[in-house]
């Protein structure tokens, strides 16, 4: 019986020894990829791994997936050492890859998904470890938002109703629209936003309306500046404004040059006729 023992024990040590020996390999030490990117970009994906002191194993191979599917491999002792498979919307610029990085071009929103690295050690464990990272391909507008309704030296008066209108090019997400006055966050009562229509591919264009009534604080210092702020997640971001003018004072001499009662022709592109047609009340 205490033989029996002893074995057990025996191979009890030697399992925890070879757990011990296969924990302290390759590692991935971590993977650069960017979270967000606009659609058309050129992307570098990196991952980095290190050694273990104790077992030096030299690198066997580096791979990468977009979710389940791999489209990008490196084995050092190949020759070339750069294999990549074919995966839908997925563009390997071979000349700016290599072992440590993945340079992808021409990306698209169905570029998006879960990027995989795995590395591989050589015999005789050929033990594995990988890391994921989530990136998203966004559709950006190619115009706006432009403000229409009232042009930038227009008088008004306290008490009078101003009604200005935001419209903003298509994208994918749809922007994040919102208006301030004289730089702080308008009334949300005062604001409605609506889709007016899909252009390529899906991408929605949209118009935000601001109604809100001039008030002496807000003409407190002669004009008042309504501005259309739109943003799609965290790589886009652009405002239009326009600026009234209390009725009681005298023309800044900055808005000299504005026909009070003026309106800008738009750009349309991709969208509905709605878009195409003139956007202001004479």
């Amino acid at each position: 019986m205490e033989g029996l023992t002893r074995v057990w024990a025996l191979r009890v040590l030697l399992l925890l020894a070879l757990c011990g020996a296969l924990g302290a390999g390759l590692r991935v030490s971590g993977v650069r990829v960017p979270p967000v990117v606009v659609s058309g970009s050129a992307v570098d994906l990196t991952c980095h791994y290190h050694h273990s002191t104790d077992r030096p194993d030299p690198l066997y191979s580096i791979k990468w997936y977009r979710d389940v599917n791999q489209f990008y491999e490196y084995i050092p002792r190949r020759d070339p050492p750069i294999r990549v498979y074919p995966l839908p919307h997925i563009h390997v610029d071979r000349a700016r890859s290599s072992q440590a990085t993945v340079a992808l071009k021409g990306v698209t929103r169905e570029t998006s998904g879960s990027f995989r690295c795995e590395v591989m050690g050589d015999k005789p464990f050929f033990e594995t470890d990988d890391h994921a990272v989530n990136m998203t391909v966004v559709d950006v507008p190619s115009w706006g938002p432009e403000v229409w309704g009232a042009a930038t030296g227009a008088r008004v008066r306290p008490g009078e109703v101003v009604a200005v209108r935001c419209l903003m090019g298509p994208s994918d997400p749809p922007a994040d629209v919102s208006w301030t006055v004289n730089g702080e966050a308008a009334p949300p009562e005062a604001v409605d936003l609506r889709p007016l229509a899909r252009g390529p591919r899906g991408r929605l264009a949209q118009a935000s309306e601001l109604r809100v009534t001039a008030t002496e604080e807000w003409l407190a210092r002669g004009a008042m500046t309504l501005t259309c702020h739109a943003q799609v997640s965290s790589v886009y971001h652009a405002t239009a404004n326009v600026t009234l003018v209390h009725s009681d004072w005298p023309q800044p001499a900055e808005f000299g040059w504005f026909s009070a009662g003026g309106c800008r022709p738009g750009r349309a592109v991709g969208v509905d006729e709605r878009l195409n047609k003139r956007r202001c009340e004479e």
